[in-house]
């Protein structure tokens, strides 16, 4: 099964849903993303989210201090609040953006060492990052984001077929 995974400049305006079919230590797993961006309008049907949930994708852009900011000061706590205990992956997205066309640094872009930084203080099992616009390090998040699914998974295992849940 193949996935495409197009970069769409318009598609931040929506609550985007996508499928993908990817194999994490020899197992099937068929994953459905659903991104709402933080959008006000989409706070109750998060919610409805949250429930069996294993790994949470925790994602900030590296071009927006406030959306870093937002990952302690506004998801940390909703999450607990609504999904108490799940593993956090927290994701830098856009990490193309640390350097401009020229190659030159970006002086307000949130660097690997802040986003580690911020990994470790919110306690995530792991840190990535990616860039859709240079196509990097995208499949390997959600690789690793269904890696931690299973290990949850296997650790609660009470031996039913329900897969894992990544929101």
């Amino acid at each position: 099964m193949s996935t495409v995974i197009a970069f769409t400049p318009s598609m931040s305006n929506s609550y985007i849903h996508t499928s993908l079919d990817i194999f994490v230590d020899n197992v099937h797993m068929e994953l459905s993303l659903w991104d709402t961006a933080g959008q006000e309008e989409f706070d109750r049907l998060r919610a409805l989210s949250y429930e069996d949930t294993h790994v949470i994708m925790l994602c900030f852009s590296v071009d927006s201090p406030d959306s870093f900011e937002n990952v302690a000061s506004k998801w940390v706590d909703e999450i607990s609040e609504n999904c108490p205990g799940v593993k956090m992956v927290l994701t830098a997205l856009k990490c193309d953006l640390r350097k401009d066309e020229f190659e030159n640094p970006n002086p307000n872009a949130i660097t690997y060492e802040q986003g580690l930084a911020k990994a470790k203080e919110i306690g995530a099992v792991k840190y990535l990052e990616c860039s859709a616009v240079q196509n990097r390090g995208i499949m390997e998040t959600f690789y690793e984001a269904a890696k931690v699914a299973l290990e949850v998974k296997a650790q609660g295992s009470n031996g039913s077929k329900e897969g894992c849940v990544i929101l």
